[in-house]
């Protein structure tokens, strides 16, 4: 026999999923972590468990409250929570709290001001950001403040409230399952939304996982469209128990005192795209490492786009910005090929015999030896060039006639056979913007081969 509980659809997905995982824990305690499961029903969520009776279930919500939230400690320590929010939210021991509040659906709603989001009834309590973030707007910046007309400029949000029972799982759902990490002055609030049915292993692992993350503090002013890459960067072999979710991220400034947080960004990322790229190679994520170690965050913003949208065009943006922020006076720093190579099947999504054509490798290898001697003229006029225009022949054959020129003076160059190019010409007849985006982004990769490496350098 099973039991059913229903998170109550105020309509702001954080909190909805916040909720469903505090029902879970609170399910967890009772008939263990095989015997609950969450359900997305698209706007809310339902929490199964497989027992005979809810009564128990409030008995041990209260008694989780009286352990976990009955004193000030996670409330100031929750992004988002503050000052007298925070002081409200601790459980007395005189307090008792029932469950059977999410034994059915809840949808009707009277719309009165003074009716709790949630549509139960009950003490109130502020829904503040803690609990969803989606309540609260951005700085008076952005030209909101409804006050502005009293003459008192203050931080506009929307004044709803929910029952406390709905505050209290939201709590306990935000410290068994969402992640929290700090950049710099910012807290960064990420929240796994499941994209389907969510069952025990599945939540142990989120659980374990989120205790790991709460110590991060990266230390780095990030653009905040980076967050979602930099935090999945970080987690290269957590990437199966991720691949079920999207994320809900927040991005929230502590004003210290004098307006409380700000909410500077809120996203919603499908994530399968980062996924794959990261579970590829760990060559992949060496790529974002070095990016962030070296604070380029142009090219890490080009690889985000490249990603996240699969835009063809960035694929050879992020290519150039990449060797021109990693490299130093000394060195041209270039992409690894298996980077390269996933770049140009996944996102570019060109045909494995055009990316391993040998005449194409050969002459990618001619087009790189310029690019390490600074002269990335050849390379942009080739990535700028149109199909149906001569400008790409045209750049082609000036690169060949400096390539013998500097044959003829002795230098280490390699230039492709006049078969090579036939075939790199009929390719580019059959199918130009596959074959010169191939073209470009293998010559600012590193050879696939150690004997193809030119002046004897290797990538690091």
């Amino acid at each position: 026999m099973s039991i059913t509980l229903y998170t109550p659809a105020t309509g702001y997905p954080d909190l909805e999923v916040k909720i469903a995982y505090g029902l879970a824990r609170v399910g967890i305690e009772v008939s263990g972590m095989e015997k609950v499961s969450i359900n997305n029903e698209g706007g809310f969520y339902s929490i199964k468990i497989e027992d005979d009776g809810i009564g128990k279930f409030s008995e041990a919500f209260n008694l989780i409250c009286k352990k976990v939230l009955s004193s000030k400690y996670i409330p100031f320590l929750t992004p988002g929570i503050k000052g007298r929010s925070a002081e409200s939210i601790p459980i007395t021991f005189e307090e008792s709290y029932s469950l059977d509040i999410y034994d059915g659906l809840t949808f009707s709603r009277a719309n009165k001001k003074s009716e709790n989001a949630c549509g139960h009834e009950g003490n109130r309590i502020g829904n503040i950001i803690g609990f969803t973030m989606s309540t609260s707007y951005h700085h008076t910046r952005d030209g909101i403040d409804v006050s502005f007309q009293l003459g008192i400029p203050r931080r506009p949000t929307n004044p709803k409230n929910i029952c406390k029972t709905c505050a209290l799982l939201s709590l306990l759902g935000a410290w068994y399952a969402t992640f929290i990490f700090n950049l710099l002055d910012r807290e960064v609030i990420v929240i796994p939304v499941p994209k389907a049915n969510l069952y025990g292993k599945n939540l142990q692992e989120i659980f374990s996982l989120q205790h790991q993350i709460r110590k991060w503090d990266l230390g780095l002013k990030l653009p905040q469209i980076l967050v979602p890459l930099v935090f999945l960067s970080k987690l290269p072999s957590s990437a199966e128990i991720l691949k079920s979710f999207d994320l809900i991220v927040g991005v929230l400034n502590d004003q210290k005192g004098r307006q409380g947080y700000h909410v500077d960004g809120l996203f919603l990322i499908p994530i399968e795209k980062y996924l794959n790229y990261f579970r590829e190679s760990p060559f992949n994520i060496a790529v974002v490492d070095k990016l962030i170690k070296k604070q380029s965050y142009a090219s890490l913003i080009e690889l985000n786009k490249t990603l996240r949208l699969y835009d063809k065009e960035s694929v050879l943006n992020f290519s150039r910005l990449y060797m021109k922020e990693t490299s130093d006076n000394n060195y041209i720093n270039l992409l690894y090929p298996e980077t390269a190579k996933y770049l140009l099947k996944e996102v570019a999504m060109i045909e494995q015999s055009i990316i391993e054509n040998s005449s194409l490798s050969s002459l990618a290898r001619t087009l790189r030896y310029f690019i390490r001697q600074k002269k990335y003229g050849y390379a942009d006029d080739i990535r700028n060039s149109r199909s149906g225009s001569k400008d790409f022949e045209e750049t082609i054959a000036k690169m060949l006639r400096e390539g013998r020129l500097r044959l003829e003076q002795k230098e280490k160059i390699h230039l492709p056979t006049e078969e090579e190019m036939k075939e790199v010409f009929r390719l580019a007849n059959e199918n130009f913007e596959a074959t010169k985006t191939a073209l470009v982004l293998l010559a600012f990769s590193f050879p696939s081969k150690p004997d193809e490496l030119e002046n004897n350098v290797e990538p690091n």
